[in-house]
């Protein structure tokens, strides 16, 4: 009897049942009390999930049945039965797919999409025979099961969660009703109304009221005495003892008496079969789920289709089997008789055999496109693992693993093939090859979801075994992996290390091809360091190899590598020429994953240029081909690609559904590593609209999972773009603190190229904390980094921001200078993206010193480049700048116009941020005019939207300009109120230019307000800051007012100090615009 005290456990990703649970309730009695408990539990708003727990054959999946057919509520409802060992990625994808959300297509990642989904609406999920998922230590055989119910318990929403199960798993957070017999008189009912006669209720009080037992007996009798079905004849059916047995006094307990009765039964049942049914029974017991006539043809050879389906539906009749009819007809049994036919059965191998054979001749052949294409290799996998001939197991995977990786189906492949390790481990056969293949592909799959140390883990163990038997060739390939799960988490010295010694091997051997991948993965990490040139010399050599072997597949890649290292330096020409290269080698092999590949690059390539309709159309073959051939993996980084174009272009609310779609590719498949990046992505997009807390809750999520994978480069970044987040929140000192943790990272790993943009980003923040000569430092030193490692852009952005520094010192010239070098280097190298940033900045040089048509033709050849270009922000940034050109010179009606039209695209393309600035530039406009009511209303409005993104640098400056327009119209206590404001944001963000601005206003108003005393502390305060940011220019101005008002006067209200600060924040404002 141990087979039936235990359950069925299916090792291998197994067939999910789903849909309408298809049980016939003609017979149902009783269950009241249970159902009204579970009644109460489904309408209970703390009870998310909900268990049924009884051995085989008591009426859990009959009770959670009823349930689904006739309880209120629930609009939307779904049966999945696991009995035989469904992986998480089937049931999940269909769940999505009936209530109607987005279907992946794995298992990883698929929990937090099945939560959101449930928490929707009001959904009920029905899982039966749960027990099936889970090992002899109740641990769930299964991936990412034991995820989503803990995950679901921590949740809240409407949906609930059903489960039915032999066994409780390790898990909080369930409601459970223990399932027992049914009550006598209601057994009793159950016998009348299948025409049973007899003693019924003492036999209902014998089986305990087993519901399966009470049906097997019924339907035995019926099949066998139809005319009088009478309990009284189990005697003649060799059932006479099993009064005796099941009071005897060693059967202990309720359910060792109840599985008993169940034994004596089957066997009285079997025995009364035909052979054929006999020998039926037994043969189909080898497949999983339900089969069609056909397949119980393939393992009962000799007799006809015809024949072999009515004796299914005869065994059907006995309760033996059910029938499904959807579309083509199905047997299939219940649990607990499967699982006596297979103990019955015995040895199985012929019929194993059999059932390979049969899905052998119906094995679809590639192409394939969904993993239902390959389903029947992987039932041929499972029958060999059943006949523990691993080898064979191991061939059937092997001839869709490339499928499996390209589809992402990385969960899969985790399963399988640590089965295999498993068993291979056990037997201790270190010397098979398929055991290290085994080791190496279980590796790649936990690397390509981003699980690295579990990868890690694996490459060693084929390492250790390599160099235990002495394979050379295996340690190498080892090694490699091995650097590339460290490459992976951005430990690029501990990559180079293995890489080097898989060079090494690689020579030593003899290995050519294995010589030059290994030159190529040194390229890459080098590449990814910054170390521009480094990288290009291994790429050149593994290129020379390639094309001495006549490998024109690693001729390609080598290709595409040196195209890329080539583009990181912002040799954009160059770059492109290899790509092509790159592309014609794809194109002449019939490589279409590389072609993909190449053309993507060549979209980078124009990307970067600012070319983005280009950029765009490559972007889109690229995808065309990923989806072509089913690489989820590409598909998802087009989409990715496709994203960062839209939004280099100011197209925010496009490149946000791109980036989507990429996030849910990168979550379907279980890519961590590419579903941070999406997450970062879609962090940008919020943050160039303005929308920062959004972007920071992004930014979060994706440093969370580069922690989480150990990807010490993307936990950089991220860091990074979390410093930007601040930064234009004006909460300065958070900024610097993630810009540190940033550089600190590029340093410990080697990242020059990270290391320069975080100096960069450092640079940023004391600049806009007045904090010019820390700034200037910090750009420096990001500069000499550009120009040792090669890299043109960056250098170009360097010297912009260096320009920057210097306008804000008022040093004029040496700005233009610095803006001049920068936009020489993007002319160069054919970025017109920044060359129009570089226009802009010049204009605002030329601006700043009163130069005002010099001024125009600058912004309006940046305004063309960005028409050019398609690039919507910037479009709208070049107006402004016009605007405040054409208002410095006074025509106020053409600055309007051009400041209206750079409002209509930043609302046009969802930048709150630019909005607000353009709100408050029209106010200083109308304030120039003298229009002080109008201005007052846009600043109001410029106020409004920085307190809504959280932007505080605005908010501070919009205060002040209200606190200007109240005192221009003599209300000088409503300007000091508002001056008092902005001046108290600028001290709380750090922000020693705007605090000294603040303080001369307010002397200005307190000196209209004769308080003398007041205003010459303010003056003075002002006065102290300026001399400490070294804007002697600025000092002499707070001076004039110090003598001004030491001076005899007569008390005259001085209009002065309102047009001193005009200008001053109207430099601010400009300065604004070359962001």
């Amino acid at each position: 009897m141990e087979w039936l005290e235990r359950s069925t456990k299916v090792e291998s990703p197994g067939v999910l049942k789903a849909g309408n649970p298809n049980k016939s309730l003609a017979y149902w009695q009783g269950r009241k009390t249970e159902i009204a408990q579970i009644q109460q539990w489904l309408s209970d708003k703390n009870t998310f999930l909900i268990g049924i727990e009884g051995i085989g054959g008591t009426g859990k999946s009959m009770l959670a049945a009823k349930i689904y057919d006739e309880i209120e509520g629930f609009p939307k409802r779904f049966w999945a039965d696991v009995s035989y060992g469904a992986g998480f990625s089937d049931l999940a994808r269909q769940v999505l797919r009936e209530f109607g959300f987005p279907v992946p297509e794995q298992e990883a990642q698929l929990v937090e999409a099945l939560i959101k989904c449930l928490q929707s609406g009001e959904y009920l999920l029905i899982i039966d025979n749960l027990e099936s998922l889970l090992q002899p230590n109740r641990q769930w055989g299964s991936l990412f099961y034991g995820d989503f119910f803990n995950a679901w318990v921590e949740s809240s929403g409407n949906s609930k969660v059903l489960v039915t199960t032999r066994e409780r798993p390790e898990l909080k957070g369930f409601e459970w009703l223990p399932l027992k017999g049914l009550q006598v008189k209601e057994g009793v009912e159950l016998l009348t109304e299948l025409s049973i006669r007899g003693d019924l209720a003492e036999f209902v009080e014998l089986v305990d009221g087993h519901p399966l037992l009470l049906k097997l007996v019924a339907d035995l009798l019926k099949e066998e005495y139809r005319e009088n079905p009478d309990l009284r004849q189990l005697a003649d059916l060799g059932l006479g003892n099993l009064r005796q047995l099941l009071t005897d006094s060693q059967v202990v307990g309720v359910h060792r008496r109840e599985n008993v009765g169940m034994v004596l039964v089957l066997d009285a049942s079997f025995e009364r079969l035909s052979e054929l049914q006999k020998a039926l029974l037994l043969n189909i017991s080898v497949y999983r789920g339900a089969v069609e006539s056909t397949a119980a043809v393939a393992v009962l050879p000799g007799n006809s289709q015809t024949e072999i389906e009515g004796e299914l539906r005869n065994l059907v009749k006995r309760s033996l089997l059910s029938e499904k009819l959807n579309g083509k007809r199905r047997f299939e049994f219940q649990p607990v008789v499967l699982e006596y036919a297979r103990y019955k059965a015995g040895n199985q191998t012929e019929v194993h055999q059999r059932a390979i054979d049969y899905y052998r001749s119906i094995a679809k052949q590639p192409p394939w496109t969904t993993k239902d294409d390959v389903k029947e290799y992987l039932e041929i996998f499972h029958h060999f693992y059943q006949l523990q001939n691993y080898d064979s197991a191991f061939d059937a995977l092997w001839n869709c693993h490339d499928f499996l990786t390209l589809r992402g189906h990385y969960a899969d492949q985790v399963e399988l093939y640590g089965q295999l390790v498993s068993k291979w481990k056990d037997i201790g056969d270190r010397e098979n090859w398929n055991y290290r293949a085994s080791l190496t592909s279980l590796g790649s799959a936990y690397n390509s979801l981003g699980q690295y140390q579990q990868a890690i883990e694996f490459y060693q163990q084929s390492l250790d075994i390599a160099r235990e038997i002495g394979d050379r060739n295996i340690e190498g390939i080892s090694l490699g992996n091995l650097g590339l799960a460290y490459n992976y988490q951005g430990q690029y010295q501990q990559a180079i290390e293995f890489y080097q010694q898989s060079l090494d091997i690689a020579r030593e051997i003899g290995d050519r091809n294995s010589e030059g991948l290994s030159l190529m993965n040194l390229g890459n990490a080098y590449n990814y360091q910054g170390q521009y040139q480094q990288a290009i010399e291994f790429y050149q050599q593994s290129l020379d190899i390639a094309r001495e072997i006549g490998d024109r597949n690693s001729e390609g890649k080598s290709l595409a590598n040196l195209g890329l290292a080539y583009n990181y330096q912002g040799q954009y020409q160059q770059a492109i020429e290899f790509y092509q290269q790159s592309l014609d080698i794809a194109r002449e092999i019939g490589d279409r994953n590389s072609e993909g590949k190449s053309l993507a690059n060549l979209g980078l390539a124009y990307n970067y240029q600012g070319q983005y309709q280009q950029a765009i159309e490559f972007y889109q073959q690229s995808l065309d081909i990923a989806r072509e051939i089913g690489d989820r993996n590409s598909e998802g980084l087009s989409l990715m690609n496709l994203g960062n174009a839209y939004n280099y272009q100011g197209q925010y609310q496009q490149a946000i559904e791109f980036y989507q779609q990429s996030l849910d590719i990168a979550r379907e498949i279980g890519d961590r590593n590419s579903e941070g990046k999406s997450l970062a992505n879609l962090g940008n997009a919020y943050n160039y609209q303005g929308q920062y807390q959004q972007a920071i809750e992004f930014y979060q999520q994706s440093l969370d999972i580069a922690r989480e994978i150990g990807d010490r480069n993307s936990e950089g970044l991220s860091l990074m773009n979390l410093g930007l987040a601040y930064n234009s929140l004006g909460q300065y000192q958070q900024a610097i603190d993630f810009y540190q943790q940033s550089l600190d990272i590029a340093r410990e790993i080697g990242d020059r190229n990270s290391e320069g943009l975080s100096l960069g980003n450092l640079g940023l923040a004391y600049l806009y904390q007045g904090q010019y000569q820390q700034a200037i430092d910090f750009y420096q030193q990001s500069l000499d980094i550009a120009r040792e490692i090669g890299d043109r852009n960056s250098e170009g952005k360097s010297l912009a921001n260096l320009g920057l520094a210097y306008n804000s010192l008022g040093q004029y010239q040496q700005a233009i200078e610095f803006y001049q070098q920068s936009l020489d280097i993007a002319r160069e190298i054919g970025d017109r993206n920044s060359e129009g940033k570089s226009l802009a900045n010049l204009g605002l040089a030329y601006l700043y010193q009163g130069q005002y048509q010099q001024a125009i033709d600058f912004y309006q050849q940046s305004l063309d480049i960005a028409r050019e270009i398609g690039d919507r922000n910037t479009q709208g940034k070049s107006l402004a700048n016009l605007g405040l050109a054409y208002n410095s010179l006074g025509q106020y009606q053409q600055a309007i116009g051009l400041f209206q039209q750079s409002l209509d695209i930043a609302t046009e393309i969802g930048d709150r941020n630019t909005e607000g600035s353009c709100l408050m530039s029209l106010g200083i406009a109308y304030l120039y005019q003298g229009q002080y009511q109008q201005a007052i209303e846009f600043f109001q409005q410029s106020l409004d939207i920085a307190r809504e993104i959280g932007d505080r640098n605005t908010q501070g400056k919009s205060l002040m300009n209200l606190g200007n327009a109240y005192g221009s119209q003599g209300q000088y206590q409503q300007a000091i109120e508002f001056l008092q404001q902005s001046l108290d944001i600028a001290r709380e963000i750090g922000d020693r230019n705007s605090q000294a601005i603040a303080w001369f206003n307010l002397g200005e108003a307190l000196e209209n307000l004769n308080r003398e005393s007041d205003a010459l502390g303010a003056y003075r305060n002002a006065r102290e800051l300026f001399q400490a940011m070294g804007l002697d220019d600025k000092v002499q101005l707070c001076n004039n007012a110090i003598e001004h008002l030491s001076q005899p006067k007569t008390p005259v209200v001085s209009r002065r100090g309102f047009w001193v600060w005009l200008r001053r924040l109207w430099r601010w404002v400009r300065s604004w615009f070359r962001r």
